[in-house]
């Protein structure tokens, strides 16, 4: 095994980790991963009639946001939940235990299975930004649909924390936030295969009290694991929070820039 590969393998485990034992508290304060839920669930009721036949898998369950609604659009389909934390996985089968129709895996949606195609939706909610490489990851998924299928996913897009990087524009500091998709360029990639591709952005913004308490959300929902890069030291991390705030009228605003995709498989792939 090359270091790449051990080190994907590291960064894999320390997501797993960090979202399982922050699962209670990402049901609570994951606000913003819950509103996106209930939109990507909206979208896909034009298609609860018109799917083909075959299971449903969701990737990234989480504690289960997107599965809830799932279960209830389609009460007589099987629906196999997945994710890489195995604590994500616990949390969210206990949560939606009454569903019958769920069943649950502790799965890396970058192994994606290969033969025929399986399933009549892959469905994701906030999972594709941690991807090494969505647009590939994605269109091998597009490959396990069956014609006529759907892919569908939301995540947050490049363009999110624009008052984020400013500040560190300001001070000169690197900004260290992960490496977000870029819409277009996953649009273009997957565009290369049989299929027909809509998409939908919309900017959200958030407020709260303080730069700090913006930092701290994404340690306590399990978010905070840096891909790449180096973080900021103590020292820097402080000096960027006191010239946040102190450049802020009362409460901080923070942007996300929110992606919706459509990506529905064509008959005569």
């Amino acid at each position: 095994m090359n270091q790449q590969a051990v080190n994907d393998k590291d960064l894999k485990e320390k997501i797993a980790v960090n979202f399982g034992s922050a699962a209670p508290e990402y049901h609570k304060q994951a606000t913003l991963q819950k509103e996106a839920a209930e939109r990507l669930i909206a979208s896909l009721k034009p298609w609860r009639d018109i799917l083909p036949k075959g299971p449903i898998i969701e990737l990234g369950c989480g504690t289960g946001f997107v599965t809830k609604g799932l279960a209830t659009l389609y009460p007589n389909r099987e629906i196999v939940a997945t994710d890489l934390s195995p604590r994500m996985v616990e949390y969210c089968q206990e949560q939606l235990s009454d569903f019958d129709n769920l069943t649950f895996a502790v799965r890396d949606a970058e192994n994606v299975p290969e033969g025929e195609p399986e399933y009549a939706l892959t469905i994701s909610g906030f999972t594709a930004q941690w991807f090494k490489d969505p647009a590939q990851t994605l269109g091998k998924w597009l490959e396990a649909i069956k014609p006529g299928g759907l892919l569908l996913t939301s995540f947050p897009g490049n363009e999110s924390f624009p008052e984020w990087k400013q500040k560190c524009e300001e001070l000169g500091l690197p900004y260290t936030g992960n490496e977000l998709p870029d819409i277009e360029e996953l649009v273009v990639k997957m565009s290369l295969g049989p299929a027909q591709i809509d998409y939908y952005e919309d900017t959200v913004t958030q407020t709260f009290e303080s730069a700090e308490q913006f930092f701290r959300e994404f340690k306590y929902i399990g978010a905070s694991t840096q891909k790449k890069g180096r973080a900021l030291t103590p020292k820097e991390l402080s000096l960027l929070i006191d010239h946040w705030n102190e450049s802020a009228d009362g409460d901080i605003t923070v942007s996300y820039h929110l992606v919706f995709l459509a990506v529905k498989r064509d008959y005569d792939s």
